[in-house]
């Protein structure tokens, strides 16, 4: 609210200025030459309590909110569109996916996969947290013994991509791991180590699921100084009756009413990706990422049957993946109407805080899909 308002307010409570209240009566009379009428100490009493919840809404606390993109392809090479895209969305911060940690079996030991093919150095005004996705399997397997040699390794390994990139000022990495309740002990004593190995401008932040923030007391709090709610693939995309496993807001509203006694700070990253679930004799095949309508209009190869479902009319390839006779697709992405529901319902939950919006992900396809200013608008129902 503009403080020329609060200001009139304030002169209002204080008697500068007289009431507004339209009975001649009490306009005639003078101050201080009367006694006051009930009228009067009506209109008086109904200005002061909107007086005190309007300079109280003047003094809400202005947040900041700043859009952010995640970047989880695996050659870092942006187009001079994407550029362009991120600078009309004015993006500055990168959360580019530097590598994964899975275990090999054969080696009964953590191994790095996916690692980032760095073939350009960003604008020096991008702002990089690298991230680096852990397996719970490698948790899981992974001995007590074994945790101080990992974080060694996941320490040097960021720091030589770090270099490649051409040593940017890096102010936090960010780490995405699916912990539970029987890895959460060594996920945190491996963040806890790691966190060692780096100065202490450096800071941590951990992505947080939904059913970690519902049951916080259970699979306890990351060692971290930001947490990033990640909302979305919250349904059961294995279930043929799944209608969007993505962004479904009657699953995810059941998980956040607790968000604003979270103990950490949280960022907010939403989807903008789309997939095909490829099903066979109602058995989950595989996911088709970025998969949309326009490669299903040959009517010769696919048939639409009810919704975002769709049946392989012939044996054929699709992107490369060789589809049966009778296979079912079912489509899902996020729709602008979702988001911006998502949003509202994060909002009403979330503390009032400075916080970073961050979409998943950076893709052409996502720029096609979605405007600059749509994108703008949703982060608006955060403010």
């Amino acid at each position: 609210m503009r403080s020329d308002i609060c200001r009139c307010i304030k002169e209002n409570v204080v008697g500068a200025v007289p009431c507004a209240c339209p009975c001649p009566e009490i306009q005639d009379h003078k101050v201080g030459n009367h006694k006051e009428l009930p009228l009067q100490r009506f209109c008086k009493s109904i200005l002061y309590l909107v007086s005190i919840i309007s300079i109280y809404g003047c003094q809400q606390k202005n947040i900041k909110i700043t859009p952010a993109f995640y970047h989880w392809q695996t050659n870092l090479d942006l187009s001079p569109k994407e550029i362009t895209y991120l600078s009309a969305f004015s993006v500055n911060t990168i959360y580019p996916k530097f590598f994964d940690v899975d275990w090999d079996f054969n080696q009964a030991a953590p191994t790095a996969l996916a690692t980032l093919v760095i073939k350009q150095k960003l604008p020096s005004h991008f702002n990089i947290v690298p991230s680096v996705f852990i397996t719970n399997r490698t948790l899981t397997h992974l001995s007590v013994d074994q945790l101080s040699d990992l974080a060694q390794k996941i320490s040097e390994k960021l720091i030589d991509q770090i270099k490649t990139l051409g040593n940017p000022i890096i102010q936090e990495i960010q780490f995405d791991c699916d912990w539970t309740l029987s890895t959460k002990e060594k996920y945190f004593q491996l963040l806890e180590l790691i966190k060692k190995e780096f100065p202490k401008e450096i800071s941590l932040s951990a992505t947080i699921r939904l059913h970690q923030i519902k049951f916080v007391n259970k699979t306890g709090v990351p060692p971290v100084k930001r947490g990033m709610l990640m909302y979305y693939n919250m349904g059961e995309v294995q279930q043929p009756t799944t209608q969007n496993s993505i962004l479904d807001n009657k699953i995810g509203q059941k998980y956040i009413s607790q968000l604003a006694t979270y103990p950490l700070p949280l960022d907010v990253a939403l989807p903008l990706f789309k997939w095909g679930v490829l099903f066979r004799n109602d058995k989950m095949i595989k996911l088709l990422n970025q998969l949309s309508e326009r490669e299903l209009v040959d009517a010769q190869r696919f048939t639409k049957i009810a919704g975002n479902h769709w049946q392989v009319a012939k044996s054929t390839y699709l992107n490369g993946v060789y589809l049966y006779e009778g296979d079912e697709i079912r489509l899902e992405k996020s729709e602008m109407t979702d988001l911006k529901l998502a949003a509202e319902l994060l909002n009403k939950h979330l503390k009032r805080e400075d916080r970073r919006v961050a979409f998943y992900h950076l893709d052409q396809s996502v720029i096609e899909q979605f405007e600059v200013e749509e994108l703008h608008e949703l982060l608006d129902h955060f403010e």
